[in-house]
């Protein structure tokens, strides 16, 4: 059997990862909106993003041990669930942004959507992480994926922070054009996840038809360092992630003053994410994943950290921003490396395929990172005496907004990288487990 995904599937996993990123692209804003169009305060906003992510992140185990336990389909073990949780999330994005709008007690009624987005995010961003272990089981191929992962999502992701305010300007402003914006690029992601979710196939399956118990996922998860340290670094990372964009708008409207280098930043960021998204997988397949995602984080740690020391002109603040992207474009795709290699180790060292509950860790990272980031951002802005509506900011205010997208997100994403120079898993370890999982299927296929 063919292992490796065709250009017509890689193609449509493209528009799938795509999809994911429109989804959601304003969400990424939620927290502006809030501030300067609903008019809520912002550390009303940072406790809401930093309770209610890390509260719905701790049922992401649950979750992903339900979908590993869903029943599989004639589709497959994932991809009918994608879709699902793909409608139930376009709904919930969408309520983000109306709900606060039309309702007069809006802080009440953001934290219940809020809350339910989270636990929503989870059916459809769980089965979409476990369809690049299950796609294939060859390290150049996953590798692949990955990049597609990590070119599709930073450089969307660049995009949107790029286009979105001067779109919902053209839209034109204020509430409806915020809502305008944030209904259509949900329904057109919406669009682009059903094309993947008919192209793609799932080809690797558990050797042991046998389902893993909660009992196996306390000892995969507990029983080594592996999984708590890939952990704690990808909520680092994603904190670190998540601070750095929502700090972006804020700081090119009121440090730097003039809102057209928040486009031109995107944009800078986005090519050199790409390199590094496409280049640091293919380096990665000699030297193993570990060394170069350390090396990745540190390029990004050093871009964020350059923003304290250069003066507030385009060109060098401009550079920071591209150096950044360069690891964060390489850290991204290992990410997804790292996760489809722990699932074969997982697999090699106990017998059962965790795709789902091993990718509910990359949820529970998005989302508690998300709120990390976004709350320390939004603590950040309140202690430096932000005020909200849109006007004018005090020295004070600038200077903390500086910090907010420099040292905050390079110190988060310091703790990451120290972290993971503790993770287990090289690449030689990688390789055994793969090779390994590789014999007992060709033995399960044609025995002796």
């Amino acid at each position: 059997m063919d292992d490796k995904p065709g250009m017509a599937e890689k193609s449509a996993f493209f528009s799938g990862v795509l999809g994911g990123v429109l989804m959601g692209a304003g969400s990424g804003f939620l927290l502006l909106y809030l501030t300067d169009i609903v008019g809520l305060g912002a550390a009303a906003v940072g406790t809401l993003m930093l309770v209610a992510r890390v509260a719905d992140g701790a049922s992401d185990p649950i979750m992903g041990y339900l979908v590993d336990h869903l029943p599989p389909t004639r589709w497959g073990r994932f991809r009918p669930y994608v879709l699902v949780g793909a409608v139930l999330c376009v709904c919930c994005v969408i309520a983000l942004f109306v709900v606060p709008a039309l309702l007069p007690d809006a802080l009440v009624a953001l934290w219940i959507t809020y809350l339910l987005w989270g636990l929503l995010l989870d059916l459809f961003q769980i089965p979409m992480t476990s369809l690049v272990p299950a796609m294939s089981g060859d390290q150049g191929a996953r590798g692949q994926l990955a990049a597609i992962v990590g070119v599709t999502g930073l450089f969307a992701a660049a995009l949107a922070t790029g286009l979105t305010l001067p779109i919902v300007n053209l839209l034109g402003g204020g509430t409806r054009g915020w809502l305008t914006y944030v209904i259509g690029s949900a329904i057109l992601g919406f669009c682009l996840v059903v094309v993947m979710v008919l192209r793609v196939r799932e080809r690797v399956v558990p050797l042991s038809p046998e389902r893993y118990r909660l009992s196996d996922v306390r000892r995969v998860f507990f029983s080594g360092r592996a999984v708590p340290i890939l952990l704690l670094s990808k909520v680092s990372v994603q904190a670190a992630s998540g601070a750095l964009t929502a700090a972006m708008p804020y700081f090119f409207l009121y440090y730097i003053g003039d809102t057209v280098y928040l486009s031109a930043a995107a944009f800078v960021m986005a090519i050199p994410m790409v390199a590094g998204a496409v280049v640091v997988p293919v380096l990665a397949r000699r030297s193993g994943a570990k060394p170069l995602y350390v090396a990745s984080l540190g390029v990004s740690i050093t871009g964020l950290a350059a923003l304290m020391a250069v003066p507030p002109d385009p060109v060098p603040v401009l550079a920071c921003f591209a150096l950044t992207g360069v690891g964060l474009g390489g850290a991204v795709s290992l990410s997804l490396v790292l996760l489809a290699e722990l699932t074969d180790y997982t697999e090699w060292k106990h017998g059962f395929r965790t795709e789902a509950s091993l990718a509910a860790m990359t949820s529970f990272a998005t989302k508690a990172g998300g709120g990390v980031g976004g709350g320390l951002l939004a603590y950040t802005l309140a202690l430096t005496g932000y005020r909200s509506g849109g006007v004018a900011q005090s020295e004070e205010t600038l200077d903390g907004i500086l910090m907010a997208q420099s040292l905050v997100p390079a110190g988060i994403g310091l703790v990451g990288a120290l972290a993971f120079l503790l993770y287990p898993i090289s690449g030689e370890v990688a390789r055994e487990a793969s090779r390994r999982l590789a014999e007992r299927r060709t033995a399960v296929v044609e025995p002796a």
